[in-house]
C-alpha cells in the first residue's frame, strides 16, 4: 500500500501474553469488526491489542491500548465499540518511539472517562517492554507499508555564512532547547510508569486480599460445621446416658423381682433357695457385666470423636488467627507504603455511612476500617455495632418489629429516626401498642 509521505498509515497489533501475536492493517481489523473474518485462536477469550499511527519513517506517532471480546466463534462481540481514532485524537502524550513524544491511551490515561474499562496499561518492564515491540515490530515493516517520498526542492538555496559566534549561539539554545524537552519526556514517562505499576499493585492487593477473604470464609464455614458436629455428638452422648439410666433402672426391676422370687422360695427347701440364690447374683452379674460393657464401649467411642473433634476445631481457630496476621501484615507491608505515597500527595479517605455522613479515614485507622467497616462508623456515631445494626435495619425499612406469639409481625409503618444516636432498640422500632406492651415487660421482668 502506497500513501503519501505528509500522510499516516493505521495498524492494529495483537498481543499473546507479553509478545506480539498478529499484525493487521486498518482495513483488515475492519473485516474482523464487520464479521467477515473470524480470528479461532482467541475464539471464546479476550485479547490486548493496540492501535497505532505509523509515519513515512516507520515510526510510531499514536498508539491506544484496547480489550477485544470474542464470541465462541472467534467473532468479535457485537457490542464492542470502542472510538480508537477519537481516542487517538484526544489522548495526551506518551514516550518518544523515535518521532516526539506519541500520543498515547490506556487504562491509567484515558482520555474519554467511560472508555477506561475498555483499556489496558502497557507493560513497562524490562525485557517484555510493550513499546520497545511495538517499535521494533514496526520498524521491520512486516505489514509491507509504501510511502512516496516528498517531491524534492529544484531551488537551490544559497544561505550567507554567518558569524561563528552566532553560529555557536544558534546551536547552543537548540540543543539546550533539546535537552529540556528530553527532560520533560522523560519525567512524563516515569509519571506513566508509576501511575502503571500503582494500577497494577492495587490490582495485586485486591487479589490478595479477595483470595484471603475467600480462605477466611472457608475456614469458617469448616469451623462451623465441625460445631454442629460437636453438637450432635454431644447429644448423642446424652442420649446414651439416658439410654444407661434406662438400663440401670431395668436391672433394679430385675433385682427387686428376683428379690421378690426368692422372699417367696423362703418357705421352701434350702437346697431350692440356695439355688435360685446363686441363679440370681449369675444372672444378674451376667448381664449387667454385659450391658456395662456395651455402654462403656459406646461411651468410649464418642469420647474419642469428641477429642478429635475439638483438636481439628482448635487447629482451625490457630489456622484462621494465622490466616488474619498474614492478612494485617500483607495490609501493613504493601498497604501502609501505597496509602503514605497517596497521603503525602494530600489525598484525603473518606468514606460515607447512613447515620455518619461522611467520615474521614486517618492513614493509622486504615486496617481497622477495612476489617470492619460497620464497626468503624458506629464507633463514629457513638453507639455499639448491634445498636448500629438495628438502627440501619430500622433506618432501611421503618416498621414495627414486635412477633406476637405465634410470630406474626406487626409492620405498622412507623417515623424514620435520623441517627443512630436517638434510636433506641425495644422503642424506637415499635409502635405506641406494642412499645407500652415491650415497656411493661422489662418492668415485669424486673419487679
Amino acid at each position: 500500500m502506497q500513501i503519501s509521505s505528509a500522510e499516516q498509515q493505521e495498524a492494529v497489533y495483537l498481543f499473546q501474553g507479553d509478545h506480539l501475536a498478529r499484525e493487521l492493517l486498518y482495513t483488515e481489523f475492519e473485516a474482523i469488526l464487520d464479521g467477515f473474518v473470524p480470528v479461532t485462536e482467541y475464539a471464546g477469550g479476550l485479547a490486548k491489542a493496540v492501535y497505532l499511527r505509523i509515519n513515512a519513517q516507520l515510526t510510531i506517532t499514536a498508539a491506544v491500548f484496547f480489550t477485544l471480546d470474542f464470541d465462541p466463534q472467534g467473532m468479535i462481540n457485537r457490542r464492542w465499540n470502542v472510538p480508537l481514532q477519537q481516542l487517538a485524537d484526544a489522548a495526551n502524550r506518551g514516550p518518544d518511539l523515535g518521532a516526539g513524544p506519541i500520543r498515547l491511551a490506556c487504562f491509567s490515561q484515558c482520555p474519554i472517562e467511560w472508555q477506561r474499562n475498555n483499556l489496558w496499561d502497557p507493560n513497562m518492564e524490562p525485557g517484555s517492554n510493550s513499546f520497545v515491540l511495538l517499535r521494533k515490530a514496526v520498524a521491520k515493516n512486516g505489514l509491507g507499508l509504501i510511502f512516496k517520498a516528498p517531491p524534492e526542492d529544484t531551488k537551490s538555496t544559497h544561505k550567507s555564512a554567518e558569524p561563528d559566534d552566532q553560529l555557536s549561539k544558534q546551536l547552543h539554545a537548540r540543543y539546550s532547547q533539546a535537552l529540556r524537552d528530553r527532560l520533560a519526556q522523560v519525567i512524563k514517562e516515569q509519571r506513566l510508569r508509576i501511575t502503571t505499576l500503582v494500577s497494577q499493585h492495587k490490582n495485586k492487593l485486591r487479589n490478595l486480599q479477595r483470595e484471603h477473604q475467600e480462605r477466611l470464609g472457608e475456614y469458617q464455614e469448616r469451623l462451623e460445621h465441625q460445631a454442629r458436629e460437636q453438637q450432635e455428638l454431644e447429644e448423642r452422648n446424652r442420649s446414651l446416658k439416658d439410654s444407661l439410666d434406662l438400663q440401670a433402672q431395668k436391672i433394679e426391676g430385675i433385682r427387686e423381682y428376683f428379690a421378690h422370687k426368692l422372699e417367696q422360695a423362703q418357705s421352701g427347701e434350702s437346697n431350692q433357695l440356695q439355688a435360685l440364690q446363686e441363679n440370681f447374683a449369675l444372672e444378674l452379674e451376667t448381664r449387667v457385666a454385659a450391658v456395662t460393657a456395651e455402654l462403656q464401649e459406646r461411651l468410649d467411642m464418642r469420647e474419642v470423636e469428641l477429642y478429635y473433634r475439638h483438636q481439628q476445631e482448635n487447629n482451625l481457630k490457630e489456622e484462621i488467627a494465622h490466616l488474619r496476621q498474614e492478612n494485617q501484615r500483607l495490609l501493613n507491608q504493601a498497604g501502609d507504603q501505597l496509602l503514605q505515597k497517596l497521603h503525602k500527595t494530600g489525598i484525603n479517605f473518606v468514606a460515607f455511612h447512613a447515620g455518619v455522613g461522611q467520615i474521614s479515614v486517618p492513614i493509622e485507622d486504615m486496617a481497622a476500617y477495612l476489617d470492619n467497616p460497620q464497626a468503624y462508623a458506629a464507633a463514629n456515631s457513638g453507639v455499639s455495632p448491634a445498636v448500629y445494626t438495628a438502627w440501619l435495619s430500622h433506618h432501611q425499612h421503618p416498621c414495627c418489629n414486635h412477633m406476637d406469639k405465634s410470630g406474626q409481625l406487626c409492620g405498622k409503618a412507623l417515623a424514620k429516626v435520623a441517627t443512630p444516636a436517638e434510636f433506641h432498640p425495644g422503642e424506637s422500632d415499635r409502635c405506641s401498642q406494642h412499645r407500652l406492651v415491650s415497656t411493661q415487660q422489662r418492668v415485669a421482668q424486673y419487679t
